[in-house]
């Protein structure tokens, strides 16, 4: 709130100097309010001057002094010091400050964690999206909190936000069908596959088989693979709820086939040219920045043991490939194998298809996908391009070169999936999260169970809540390992690899950065409560009187929520919250600690005061809400 404010008044005094002819008609940058390096040099800093010296034909600091002399008396700044070769360090108006509190209890906790884009889109972000064979795992969890958060945040600067969860069930997938025979094994104690799936969850399922009302005598396989999934996806669904995540949508790749979508997507792509039956693959090894190294274009019995997994494999039919090197992957991926089974890719092809043409017709997709994804970048974006793909009607950018002559086969088809795949990357962005190690007594701590089971984030959330408060009932305990793990999810940026550590997750003080956030909420309850009990009230309208530079710090910090909401819907990262919480939670324990809140000798200054805690409050409910952690009034 005070930013952008401070902003657009230096912008009326670089307007002002242009209009004067005092600096000429230029192009400058715009106008950006930082932090000071330290509380002594104001409240906030100003490059500007820096940055647009050359465009003014002037020294750095020469404009900083002309900028200098058009702010002393603005009703915002109370004094302005040019520092250095030309940095503007501002200090601000007390009344200016304290009038914000005004402002947040009109805004309410809703309210303020708002933020205002220009162009606000409907965003279609799918994350978690885990094959239906198994439990959400503690690895899983990480990109359930992000995406969820990602969710909220979008939602809160003013996008349309569908969630979605895409449901890894198709019929030919051999993963699902292992699972199914593990269950059917359980079930009709038959031998035990190999490469089955084993561990007390498959046990779990293979019980509630067993009560299923009118269940086959003669069973087939595709039966329990559709009984086992739907079992597992029902799991999946009330683990997730446990953790504060839900979907809009929950959508069946299966029913992709069904429908008949997936071959007419795939028509569609040899139709275009960006699929054929050519015998062949395209793999392409690029240098630094992108730059193509070396192209190799392999016949089909050495691109079968390139990529075993999704390789051509034996049958009558003949390959279908997705030219995806045209779009800049790596190599060509096989949409349909000789012997007809379709690759998970195809789905893709079909699914992305599909987002953009639903009624609530998506401007943006987000695919959110867990460590040693990466691959699926160049590739999911290669889908998407090939599906956008036209025919170009401009000019060509020159010849084809010795590589580009190996995957295109004209300069036109060239400058055509270029100008797809760049259509692409803006509307498609896929984000990888990195892995979660966890912690224990300092050491790594594989999170397994002893007998080999894999550890769900419910089995997570149930051991934080258990040591962190084992008097507690079952939902305390919940409600508690939900917000730690969360909040421990979310304090490393996705991009980076985090450790989480268990026995900090589970103390109840001040160490736990989740319990000391909350603690500051509990706090000012507390003081609420015992404030009323004296006859003493919040009253925003005496904030006047709040000119201690712990209380003005505390109201700028409250009133950054909605430029981190801004900045964390725009490159994504959620983390930042977190920060935002404990910065506010120490800043308000700072005023606490230096300003008595309840003087009952000092009803105005006690009543203002109490205004302020309630902004922090208000400030702390809302970041509560978008972190997904509850915001207790006791402790």
């Amino acid at each position: 709130m005070i930013r952008p404010i401070l902003a657009a008044r230096l912008q009326q005094v670089v307007d002002a100097l242009r209009s004067e002819g005092l600096i000429p008609e230029a192009e400058y940058a715009p106008v950006e309010i930082i932090d000071t390096k330290s509380p002594e040099h104001g409240d906030f800093a100003c490059n500007f001057a820096m940055i647009a010296a050359k465009s003014a034909q002037k020294s750095p600091r020469e404009l900083a002094e002309l900028i200098q002399n058009r702010l002393q008396n603005t009703p915002e700044i109370e004094a302005v010091e040019v520092a250095g070769p030309g940095f503007l360090n501002l200090k601000l108006r007390p009344s200016f400050v304290s009038g914000f509190v005004a402002t947040v209890h009109q805004l309410g906790a809703s309210g303020l964690a708002r933020a205002q884009t220009s162009q606000p889109q409907k965003i279609n972000v799918e994350f978690v999206s885990v094959n239906p064979n198994g439990p959400i795992t503690v690895g899983s969890g990480r990109g359930a909190a992000f995406g969820d958060t990602l969710c909220r945040v979008l939602a809160a600067a003013g996008h349309t936000v569908h969630r979605e969860y895409y449901i890894n069930d198709g019929v030919n997938s051999e993963q699902m069908r292992l699972f199914a025979a593990s269950v059917q094994s359980y079930v009709e104690e038959l031998p035990f596959p190999e490469k089955g799936y084993r561990g007390d969850y498959v046990q779990e399922v293979a019980a509630q088989v067993r009560e299923i009302e009118n269940r086959p005598s003669n069973a087939d396989l595709n039966w329990y693979q559709s009984m086992s999934q739907d079992l597992m996806i029902e799991r999946q669904r009330h683990d997730l709820q446990m953790f504060e995540v839900r979907f809009d949508t929950w959508f069946s790749e299966q029913s992709l086939h069904d429908s008949g979508i997936v071959d007419q997507r795939l028509a569609e792509l040899a139709k275009k040219g960006a699929a054929d039956t050519d015998p062949h693959r395209v793999m392409v090894k690029f240098a630094k920045g992108g730059k193509i190294q070396e192209v190799t274009v392999q016949d089909q019995q050495a691109a079968a043991k390139t990529e075993a997994e999704e390789g051509p494999g034996e049958g009558d039919e003949e390959t279908l490939w997705l030219r995806s090197t045209k779009f800049g992957d790596d190599m060509d991926r096989v949409l349909r194998r000789r012997d007809g089974r379709l690759t998970y890719i195809s789905s893709d092809v079909a699914y992305h298809q599909d987002k953009f043409n639903r009624p609530e017709n998506a401007d943006h997709l987000i695919t959110v996908l867990g460590p040693d994804h990466h691959g699926y970048i160049g590739r999911l974006h290669a889908v998407l391009a090939a599906l956008k793909l036209e025919e170009s009607t401009q000019e060509t950018s020159g010849e084809l070169d010795e590589h580009e002559s190996k995957i295109y086969r004209s300069a036109a088809e060239r400058d055509a999936c270029r100008i797809a795949l760049e259509q692409a990357q803006k509307a498609l962005n896929v984000v990888i999260f990195q892995i979660v190690r966890f912690v224990k007594d300092g050491q790594p701590a594989p999170m397994r169970k002893r007998d080999g089971n894999i550890y769900s984030l419910r089995d997570l959330i149930l051991e934080i809540g258990k040591s962190a408060a084992p008097e507690s009932s079952e939902s305390e305990q919940i409600r508690i390992g939900r917000d730690v793990a969360r909040y421990f999810y979310l304090m490393r940026s996705h991009e980076t690899h985090m450790d989480f550590d268990i026995d900090l997750a589970t103390k109840q003080s001040d160490e736990n950065p989740v319990f000391y956030v909350q603690y500051a909420h509990a706090r000012i309850a507390s003081v609420l409560s015992k404030a009323d009990e004296v006859g003493l009230h919040a009253d925003p309208s005496q904030s006047h009187l709040l000119t201690d530079n712990r209380e003005l710090a505390l109201i700028r910090k409250i009133v950054e929520l909605p430029e981190e909401i801004a900045r964390c819907a725009h490159d994504l990262g959620v983390h930042r919250l977190t920060t935002w919480a404990q910065d506010l939670a120490r800043t308000y324990h700072h005023f606490y600690d230096g300003c008595r809140v309840i003087q009952t000798d000092q009803p105005e200054l006690s009543a203002a005061r109490l205004a302020l805690c309630e902004a922090t409050q208000m400030g702390l409910q809302g970041v509560f809400g978008l972190l997904g952690i509850s915001a207790p009034e006791r402790m």
